[in-house]
């Protein structure tokens, strides 16, 4: 275990030297940078500071939270299982405990990137980059994993209504059937489900996230 943690302090320091991936919200925090945002603590309390923006893999098994922006020395890292939740900039990122892919962790954060009725989670992850986690990766390995562009990396997504079943949307067997399976978790919705049904542009598989995002606004109305 010591030679893994040993990566992992190697992992951060290359995280912070890479530039950041092309985006098309502009809005979206630079890797490696510390902004405002806060914890919530496992007793509900939250708790206003900074944190690190590490990437969009790396984040979702841990976070460093800083009382201010340049306290290097006063940083808490935070694992999944020490906290519920945390944002940092617009990424709010919440403590799970599922069996997502590839990860050897039985509970890591995952991004919510959609908040209402339908609450919208993205897992990113690459099998390639699995063998990170082995302690008996070589240095040549570790760096050229770790060259990579955040949007090039695979995603699952995710579906959560209330207290409800957490729906992998991006699931084979739900894909298989979309049009199907997409329109009738969307029902009450009956305009939405039609297009859906009738395989409409625009709704397709391709367009889970628009697709929840329509419906959670047709829900405020």
């Amino acid at each position: 275990m010591k030679h893994l943690n040993h990566y992992w302090v190697w992992l951060l320091l290359i995280s912070f030297s890479l530039p950041a991936g092309a985006q098309d919200d502009q809005s979206q925090p630079e890797r490696g940078s510390v902004l405002p945002g806060f914890i919530i603590t496992l007793q509900g309390d939250t708790l206003k500071g900074y944190l690190l923006n590490i990437n969009l893999w790396m984040n979702q098994q841990m976070t460093f939270f800083y009382k201010t922006p340049d306290d290097k020395e006063g940083r808490i890292k935070y694992k999944p299982k020490e906290i519920r939740a945390y944002q940092v900039g617009n990424r709010f990122y919440e403590s799970m405990k599922y069996p997502f892919s590839y990860s050897i962790y039985p509970q890591n954060f995952i991004l919510r990137k959609i908040h209402g009725s339908i609450r919208y989670y993205v897992w990113y992850y690459n099998e390639d980059r699995a063998k990170l986690m082995s302690p008996d990766i070589s240095l040549a390995e570790l760096t050229k994993a770790f060259v990579f562009v955040e949007d090039e990396l695979w995603t699952d997504e995710f579906g959560k209504k209330g207290d409800g079943e957490f729906t992998k949307l991006s699931d084979f067997k739900f894909l298989m059937k979309f049009a199907k399976n997409m329109s009738a978790y969307v029902a009450d919705d009956t305009e939405l489900a039609q297009k859906i049904l009738n395989k409409t542009k625009g709704y397709q598989n391709i367009d889970i996230e628009k697709i929840v995002r329509e419906y959670n606004s047709w829900k405020l109305k």
